[in-house]
């Protein structure tokens, strides 16, 4: 009875290894599972006793039902014992090369365009509801087992190791003048699959002056805010630009100063849970008047504010802008 009792612990682990893969390595999941499942007489015989009657081609045409565009959704079977001959018969398919696994969750889980979350899906739908029925089947089996406690906790996080997300897959949902959306498949770093959703974007460049103790501040309206802020002179880079020679450029654009020189104060990442925008801040010395030319859809006011205002509008909230609040923090740091 012990030894079967392991058997069936084992077969329980393969479950949980078919729950934590990713989809590439779940056919050789699913034949771990089967082969853990011909190992104890139980399992093949609780399996023979659900499947001996069980309609596997009626139940698999009604609880899979099929889209006009060749994409489904899953639903699983309402009766825990139509469930367990399901998943059995549709791994006994995948594992003998009728059904690859790969074409099944594109015709029947593939709805966002990501393998990698179809293969959630298909886990909480299918495989976990599979496991919990031999689980809640032999319970002497699961007493004392890791199963049950890595149940009621977290999934383990790396310790003082690579904290590295890999790109699995990446998934481009739009392309604008501006900015790229992504949707990409990623790997976690204990294995797990996840989705990354990323705005890519080019970059800006922009610089602080600070003129006879004035800091030079620009106030435009930002539609995506609806509000009017204040910001430092800066601009997008285009595809392969300088970031001085944008800064140099929107200082002259916007304020209608020509800097002497520009000397780096810091790279800004301003959303890094989602964006891969940097913004080069730069320190402008030596300027002289130029002449102002904004883009023909930028509407702007120039202001010369003295630098100890600006910082308390900062502390006051006036002043918003990350780059601005940034640029004029790291000023008055340097300068302290």
């Amino acid at each position: 009875m012990e030894d079967n009792l392991e058997k069936i612990r084992r077969f329980l682990d393969a479950c949980d290894s078919l729950l934590s893969c990713t989809y590439r390595e779940a056919e050789i999941g699913i034949s771990q599972v089967l082969r853990c499942l011909a190992e104890s007489e139980d399992l093949k015989g609780l399996f023979a006793a659900v499947t001996e009657e069980f309609d596997y081609a009626g139940t698999r045409s009604f609880y899979l039902r099929d889209y006009p565009n060749g994409r489904g959704e899953a639903y699983l079977p309402s009766s825990r014992v139509d469930a367990l001959a399901f998943v059995f018969c549709l791994f006994a398919e995948i594992d003998s090369g009728v059904v690859k696994f790969k074409d099944f969750l594109l015709h029947y889980f593939y709805g966002d365009g990501s393998f990698t979350a179809s293969y959630a899906l298909f886990s909480e739908r299918i495989v976990r509801p599979f496991r919990d029925i031999i689980r809640d089947a032999y319970p002497a089996a699961c007493a004392g087992y890791s199963y049950k406690r890595a149940a009621a906790q977290p999934a383990p996080r790396p310790v003082g190791g690579d904290l590295r997300e890999e790109m699995s897959q990446k998934n481009v949902v739009f392309e604008g003048k501006i900015i790229t959306v992504r949707c990409d498949d990623a790997v976690l770093p204990d294995g797990r699959p996840c989705k990354r959703e990323v705005v890519e974007h080019p970059g800006g460049a922009s610089v602080l002056c600070v003129v006879d103790g004035r800091a030079v501040l620009v106030k435009q309206f930002r539609y995506a805010y609806g509000e009017e802020l204040y910001e430092i002179p800066a601009g997008k880079l285009e595809k392969g630009e300088d970031p001085m020679a944008a800064a140099k450029r929107e200082l002259e654009e916007e304020a209608g100063l020509i800097a002497g020189s520009l000397s780096l104060m810091t790279v800004l990442y301003p959303s890094p849970g989602y964006s891969n925008e940097k913004i080069y801040i730069y320190e402008a010395e030596g300027v002289r008047a130029g002449d102002a030319h904004p883009d023909t859809d930028e509407f702007l006011k120039v202001e010369y504010i003295p630098f100890a205002e600006a910082c308390n509008m900062v502390a006051r909230g006036e002043i918003k802008d990350a780059k601005t609040v940034a640029a004029l923090l790291y000023y008055r740091a340097k300068m302290q």
